[in-house]
């Protein structure tokens, strides 16, 4: 169950398009909250949201260095997302082949 939650965070986090941008920019490297607000023209206010909830669906972590907080990405969630999506894709795999097996047989 806690998977299915976990999994509904990330994908939620991930139906923004600029979110998925700025994970796209952190997969350059840490950037800092002020560097992000910058990049996409956003309040430091708006891109706080954007950062927490991507924060909450744990793909990226913060740290400080002195007054400035920097986002990092948290590359290790992405083998759950990977997982998933596999699982998905050989799922539908699967009942394509048996599709196309039914559809041979009955023109048979």
């Amino acid at each position: 169950m806690e998977s299915k939650k976990r999994l509904d965070l990330i994908f939620s986090a991930l139906a923004d398009s600029r979110r998925r941008d700025m994970l796209e920019q952190l997969s350059e490297g840490k950037k800092s909250v002020g560097e992000l607000a910058a990049l996409f023209d956003l309040s430091l206010g708006a891109i706080s949201k954007h950062v927490a909830q991507l924060e909450n669906a744990n793909m990226i972590y913060k740290t400080k260095q002195g007054r400035t907080v920097y986002c990092h990405m948290n590359a290790a969630i992405w083998q759950e997302v990977s997982a998933y999506i596999s699982m998905q894709a050989s799922f539908w795999h699967n009942r394509l082949n048996e599709l196309e097996d039914f559809i041979v047989n009955r023109k048979k």
